[in-house]
């Protein structure tokens, strides 16, 4: 009994170095090439519709795999990077859908007619003025509700989030409760290639600034922004900084999905599910990294389009339990236990190294006076 035990435990040991070594040399290679790993999937992502993916069924999955992408990363700037987790965000994503479905809709000839003419530029054009309202609203909203912190914070998103889809809700301009149809969209193919650019250039703007003093700066108030605001840090001005940012991306793919979708409505728009499913995909891949949230937003979305055909009638039970599980075996989700990994490794290999060593001489040196000492005893 105790030799099965004891060979369980070999084989528990080895594949627990064999893991700290691979998520080592795993956070070595994407800190030494993260541009280049970054440059590569780009062309890969590009190619696909090249080399045999064709408009339909799994062009549209993997587009909607982009645009969740881009959510969760976008909320995690604010919510995993700074620490200050808002359930707010698809307000700002509501804001974008609106206002490319207005502006499509009912003021394209307010646009030079060669713009107005050609589908995929009128929707470039009202995806920037989309955009740019959502930054102003985080703006301007930043200013207020991030002076909270925590549980009071979050409250206060969800109100704003509830407010801004009431006031949608009312206004003729939006088409109230039924909503706007929007038809004469850019074709598949062109929706496939506006979202991976969108997800491609907030990789690197959040990759950039998260290696600047700026994403140091957002690291430094999550992990204490008391001593942050001591070292002379105006806080304020950096979360609204990042919370605009993050709602810049939100609002430029909500304005393309509204076309994407060619439907919006008070529901879909500040779509509630979507709003917990961008944090739980957040924190699945592991919240406060670049990555992370990428792998959850394609992981996550994929499992959801799964299990809704697989098991209709019990997605919702099933998913559940997929996130409780990964929850429980990754709390800080798939790229932290990698982080985590990799830090052990590397404290055992130095830090820890280095202690045992330190401990060692210091034992050995006080055998040694004491071997001393307990011969200059007898010689006396």
């Amino acid at each position: 009994m105790s030799g099965e035990s004891s060979g369980v435990d070999r084989y528990r040991a080895r594949l627990d170095g064999a893991l700290n070594a691979f998520s080592e040399r795993a956070m070595d290679f994407g800190a030494r090439y993260g541009w280049h790993v970054i440059g590569v999937l780009a062309l890969v992502g590009a190619a696909l519709p090249v080399v045999g993916l064709q408009e339909g069924f799994y062009m549209s999955l993997v587009s909607e795999m982009f645009l969740f992408a881009v959510l969760a990363l976008s909320w995690d700037l604010i919510g995993g990077q700074t620490g200050y987790p808002s359930f707010g965000q698809m307000g700002f994503f509501g804001i974008g859908a609106y206002t490319t479905a207005i502006l499509y809709n009912d003021y394209a000839g307010a646009f030079p007619s060669a713009v107005a003419g050609d589908p995929l530029l009128l929707l470039l054009a009202t995806m920037v003025v989309a955009g740019l309202l959502a930054t102003l609203a985080a703006g301007l909203i930043g200013m207020v509700v991030l002076r909270l912190r925590g549980g009071y914070f979050a409250i206060a998103t969800l109100g704003i989030l509830l407010a801004i889809q009431q006031v949608s809700r009312n206004l003729e301009i939006t088409g109230g409760a039924s909503g706007k149809i929007l038809f004469e969209g850019p074709t598949g193919t062109q929706f496939y290639y506006l979202f991976l650019g969108l997800l491609v250039v907030e990789v690197v703007a959040v990759y950039y600034l998260t290696n600047t003093r700026f994403g140091y700066v957002l690291n430094a108030i999550r992990d204490d922004e008391e001593k942050a605001v001591a070292m002379g840090i105006n806080t304020t001005y950096y979360k609204t900084a990042a919370w605009m940012i993050a709602a810049l991306f939100t609002g430029l793919v909500g304005g393309t999905w509204s076309l994407f979708n060619t439907f919006v409505n008070p529901m879909t728009a500040y779509n509630g599910a979507w709003n917990v499913e961008l944090i739980a995909m957040a924190l699945l891949g592991g919240s406060g990294t670049v990555l992370g949230p990428v792998l959850g937003g394609f992981g996550l979305h994929f499992a959801v389009v799964q299990i809704d055909a697989l098991f209709s009638g019990w997605q919702l039970v099933v998913l559940g339990s997929v996130v409780i599980a990964t929850v429980i075996l990754f709390p800080q989700g798939i790229v932290g236990a990698i982080e985590e990994r990799a830090s052990a490794m590397e404290y055992y290999r130095h830090g820890g190294q280095a202690a045992e060593e330190s401990a060692g001489g210091t034992d050995k040196t006080a055998a040694d006076g004491g071997t001393e000492d307990s011969t200059g005893g007898t010689n006396e």
